[in-house]
């Protein structure tokens, strides 16, 4: 079964270690260091699956392994000097060899790589019973122009009236939160692996002790271990695993025999029960946030210190500034342990008063409800009590997310149609591989049970988008009936195209006429446009000052009010009816228009506007001085529209002929 195994080390010149020959040795590369002009050399039985990973700034020859760890020799000076961190992880076994690589890049693009580092990922599969990954990352960050940039920053700071000088790390990359942060991370990136691939096998970064389990966890034993063992040789590692399996063996035996016990001497009084080591956790969660700890107290300070951390971004560096933020840091993470306790705690409370319910279906505030309601009320609740608590949270729920997507809806929808595409794939891939013909019930008997399981799987995933899909899709429906309700073409416009009327009647706040293609509007005059595209593009760059990020963002925000900075799809029309004006507002305010919006919000753009025009109407190309006009967009989805109509028509007048051509004969 899949175990969880994250180790984290410091290569170092101190310890007498060299990054050229750790790098040989992962990747099975034949390396050379030019200080020494040595080739390091390590030949491996299966050859590692290799990637190098780096953040967009990052320069060019950071991609050749070689060159990479020599530059970072190089730059090292110092003899105890840190030269790069290495992380070895254990890969689900249970996940196919492509799935276990697709995981290791996704988790380390997303939690490294999009934080500034440099990643030379190699998976290692010479045991199949231990397929793992190392991880070699660059602990001194890149400045934007791709040079190298510092560990640590000097600052001085007034103590009793003296000043002093304090050396500060310029990333967290070192911190114990951050390790413990990329621990927690590897657990949710690989469950939901295992979850997308219909595995219900789920790993823990958390200890025994931790979750408030007496049993003793194994080790990890690891490539040389096994290999002994199967030669017949003693092990240590392998025969202290066996001791402490037969341990948790007589443990889990008594705490059956315990549960057993309990469940007979059950009353009807409800009270919640928290272990000693959670209890004082708590205890020091209430006086450190000075507040009382509960599930509702927590999301609610969450919320704040958001808001907080948001508003510190647009300050200038200071000490101050960084109490702050290290202040937000810790109580965020003490307000999670905290949120996990009572997560833990509501499980137990549900396996001893609700052993018939079906845990699995309940989200975690819907178990959080279900417990506290319970307990204030001091009764067992019905099913039809249940199912009421489960829909009210989904509701509440269900409105924070819709006021999400409405802000975003291109790349949602984009999205969903992606995930189906993915999930056909993988489902083809399957039935390819194990020949199963549908038209041949035969066939099936080819597939396993657990391959079949998994193609069951994803079939039920695909639903559900599809009802995703299906749902925005009536939301638009509802809309522009109301903005055409004399236009029959509406029904036949592709969820795309439905997007970009609903975004423009949002936008200019009218529905489109056909006045308006021969007469476009414009919202915004060339000098507002000028001086929205120039706040836009400070607040997007990271060469301008907190301060002034701060000031352009109240700019907009007194000045424009209508101005929805936060919407993706109003910022995607402005960037439209911009470019509509590219040779009246210059190509320089186009420039940095592109770099405020198009780069952060549209990556996924010709692939939207692609759906828009329908495969009848040519591709076009973003970037192009000679782009297709919005409105040209939308009178070409008019046209595509109004086509099918007809054609939809005249095909139900010839349905109607014959069936009344019967009637007469």
């Amino acid at each position: 079964m899949a175990i969880y195994h994250f180790s984290n080390q410091i290569i170092s010149r101190k310890k007498q270690q060299n990054t050229i020959a750790a790098a040989a040795y992962r990747s099975g590369e034949r390396l050379i260091d030019e200080r020494t002009n040595e080739e390091k050399f390590y030949k491996r039985k299966v050859k590692p699956i290799t990637h190098i990973l780096g953040p967009s700034h990052a320069p060019h020859w950071v991609y050749d392994r070689q060159t990479l760890w020599n530059e970072v020799e190089k730059k090292e000076k110092q003899w105890n000097a840190q030269l790069s961190r290495e992380i070895n992880v254990a890969l689900p076994k249970e996940l196919p060899h492509d799935e276990q690589e697709c995981l290791a890049i996704e988790f380390c693009q997303d939690i490294f790589v999009n934080d500034g580092m440099v990643a030379d990922l190699s998976i290692h599969r010479d045991d199949e019973e231990n397929p793992h990954f190392h991880v070699m990352l660059t602990i001194r960050p890149f400045n934007e122009d791709g040079s190298w940039g510092n560990k640590q920053m000097k600052v001085k700071e007034i103590v009793d009236g003296k000043q002093q000088i304090k050396a500060l790390h310029t990333t967290d990359w070192n911190t114990k939160e951050k390790l413990m942060y990329w621990r927690e991370q590897w657990a949710l990136y690989a469950n939901n692996y295992l979850e997308k691939n219909g595995f219900s096998e789920r790993i823990t970064h958390l200890s025994n002790k931790s979750r408030g389990l007496e049993t003793v966890p194994t080790i990890h034993e690891g490539f040389v271990a096994r290999q002994m063992d199967s030669q017949g040789k003693e092990s240590d590692r392998i025969q202290m695993n066996h001791a402490r399996k037969e341990y948790n063996k007589t443990v889990i035996e008594l705490a059956e025999a315990k549960k057993e016990k309990h469940a007979k001497e059950r009353t009807e009084k409800f009270i919640r029960r928290f272990t000693p080591i959670e209890k004082k956790l708590l205890r020091e969660s209430t006086k450190y946030l000075r507040m009382f700890v509960n599930y509702e107290n927590i999301n609610a300070r969450k919320v704040q210190l958001g808001k907080w951390q948001s508003r510190l971004e647009f300050q200038q560096n200071s000490i101050d500034k960084y109490k702050k933020l290290n202040r937000i840091e810790k109580e965020t993470d003490i307000l999670n342990q905290a949120e996990s306790i009572l997560d833990m705690e509501a499980n137990r409370f549900l396996e001893k008063y609700y052993p018939n319910l079906n845990k699995s279906e309940l989200t975690k505030d819907q178990k959080i409800e279900v417990v506290d309601i319970t307990v204030s009320q001091n009764k067992l609740l019905n099913t039809y009590d249940i199912q009421n608590i489960c829909r009210e949270l989904e509701k509440m729920q269900i409105e924070k997310d819709l006021n999400r997507l409405l802000n975003n809806r291109p790349q949602f929808v984009l999205s969903l149609q992606q995930e189906i595409q993915r999930i056909e794939n993988q489902f083809e891939s399957l039935r390819v591989k194990n020949g199963v013909d549908f038209a041949d019930p035969s066939t099936i008997k080819n597939a396993s049970d657990k391959e079949l399981k998994q193609m069951q799987f994803l079939l039920q995933q695909k639903e559900i988008i599809k009802k995703s899909l299906e749902l925005m899709d009536k939301l638009y429906n509802h809309q522009l009936q109301e903005m055409y309700p004399s236009w029959d073409g509406r029904n036949y416009l592709t969820i795309e195209q439905k997007e970009f009327f609903v975004m423009a009647e949002e936008y200019y706040g009218k529905s489109i006429t056909p006045e308006d293609f021969s007469d476009p509007p414009r919202k915004y005059s060339k000098e507002e446009q000028k001086e929205i595209i120039f706040s836009l593009y400070c607040i997007n760059s990271n060469k301008t000052e907190s301060s002034k990020k701060d000031q352009h963002y109240k700019l907009l925000r007194n000045k424009y009010p209508e101005f929805q900075i936060d919407n993706q799809s109003f910022k995607q029309m402005f960037y439209h009816e911009c470019m509509r004006y590219a040779d009246e507002i210059g190509p320089d305010k186009i420039e940095q228009l592109q770099h405020a919006i198009k780069n952060q919000t549209f990556d996924n753009v010709e692939e939207i506007q692609s759906g828009i025009l329908g495969n009848s109407t040519p591709q076009y190309n973003f970037n192009s001085s000679n782009e297709l006009d919005f409105f040209s967009i939308l009178e070409g989805a008019i046209r595509e529209a109004d086509r099918k109509w007809r054609e939809d028509e005249f095909e139900q007048r010839n349905k109607k002929k014959k069936r009344q051509k019967g009637m007469d004969r």
